[in-house]
């Protein structure tokens, strides 16, 4: 992440911080002004303020609240020293036509965020509360998926433009935030409700990385261009492993709902809605030889996805109680299936290990809503094989499939 420059640190005293750290020779008075001056709720429309209450929360470690409606013209970059408790529940946040980059970036930071950090040194934690994000007029990352349908008047430069971020460690460490929770916020990436996942700003809803737990619920995502939740272990460091809890949220015209990468273990995806989805729950491997296990899908329900639930390099899954309806439907507002090679499946496992792998208690459920719904190949549970081997032995009980659902398992 690149460092600001001198000039544009000294705006704030959350930037001045930095520049302590950089050994700018700022003296210890200053520095104690830094880390004890309390947030207070900005006034509605100043993206300044609201960075500085955003920052000196966290260099204090005192809960801030935050209403009001920002527009959001440079991306907020905040860096984690002590905790963040941020109540943003009724202020909405919008990104400016062609903003580039995360609206929000909550961020641990090599150095700078030893500077206010607690005398016990112990960790930090966040938990981010309420609010609306509309993303719908930001630039579109350049890691999008499908990226020959992003336009060249979307096109924006950035690797990342997600509406929430945050991450817990500096590149292969250490790492440096416990927990990090997000509850009840609202990301809006279409401007209108005709518009579907590929002509949405901005990149992903929240992004997390690197925690030792992280929590995502009780939230909203309508129309995200990449995945409305992605969570993700440690980019550099595979043994810097992750727990996620991701519960009870609410998901619509995303080209992924819930992925996690990169070899996170201990994932739990429970009591989602996602409709309209390319790939609805997955689990993608994003870092070769990386695996992902104990990994629980239970009571989601996926409604109208070309892959409802993949998995890549896991081991010891349990996929339980999940309903996956109007298989062979719409998605994207397409007939085809994306990225399917011309079939819609429930279950994908490739490259599947562990000795404690169930498939149990599922609803597979065709369209069939007219003839060339009727048409598609729907497959239940589609058994792959990486570099050669087969899956792991899967125990299967107690599913239910209707009449549209073609087979049940195929060997692929």
């Amino acid at each position: 992440m690149p460092l600001k420059t001198p000039v544009r640190l000294i705006k704030s005293l959350a930037a001045i911080s930095t520049v302590a750290v950089l050994n700018f020779g700022i003296s210890s008075q200053v520095m104690a002004q830094v880390c004890s001056t309390s947030p207070s709720n900005p006034p509605s429309g100043n993206e300044r303020a609201l960075k500085n209450a955003l920052q000196r929360a966290t260099n204090t470690g005192e809960a801030v609240r935050i209403t009001g409606t920002f527009t959001i013209n440079t991306p907020i970059s905040i860096t984690i020293r002590r905790d963040l408790t941020v109540n943003a529940t009724g202020a909405t946040f919008i990104a400016a036509d062609g903003l580039d980059g995360d609206l929000f970036s909550l961020d641990i930071i090599k150095d700078r965020s030893d500077v206010c950090r607690y005398s016990d040194r112990r960790n930090a934690n966040v938990k981010w509360t309420g609010g609306t994000f509309d993303i719908s007029k930001a630039d579109n990352s350049t890691t999008v998926p499908i990226q020959g349908r992003v336009p060249a008047s979307r096109q924006g430069t950035a690797s990342t433009t997600d509406a929430l971020s945050v991450r817990a460690a500096y590149r292969n460490g250490p790492q440096r935030i416990d927990t990090v929770e997000i509850d009840g916020i609202t990301v809006e990436g279409i401007a209108s409700s005709g518009q579907d996942f590929d002509e949405a700003g901005g990149d992903s809803g929240v992004f997390i990385s690197s925690p030792n737990h992280g929590i995502v619920k009780n939230s909203k995502f309508t129309g995200i261009r990449d995945a409305a939740i992605y969570v993700s272990a440690n980019d550099q460091d595979a043994s810097m492993f992750s727990r996620f809890t991701v519960t009870d949220n609410v998901i619509s015209k995303v080209y992924d709902g819930i992925s996690s990468k990169r070899g996170a273990d201990r994932i739990v995806m429970t009591g989602n809605k996602v409709t309209d989805a390319v790939v609805g729950l997955s689990i993608k491997e994003n870092r070769a030889g990386r695996l992902a296990s104990n990994i629980t899908f239970d009571d989601n329900e996926i409604t109208r996805s070309v892959r409802y639930i993949l998995l890549e390099n896991t081991r010891n899954v349990q996929i339980t109680n999940n309903e996956m309806k109007g298989m062979g439907g719409k998605v994207g507002g397409e007939e085809g299936a994306l990225g399917g090679n011309g079939a819609y499946r429930g279950v994908v496992l490739d490259g599947l290990g562990g000795t404690n792998n169930r498939i149990s208690g599922n609803r597979f459920e065709g369209d069939g809503s007219t003839q060339k719904r009727r048409d598609k190949t729907i497959i239940a549970v589609s058994n792959t094989t990486r570099n050669g081997n087969p899956n792991a032995a899967v125990t299967r009980t107690n599913n239910t499939y209707n009449q549209h659902v073609d087979e049940r398992i195929r060997n692929e």
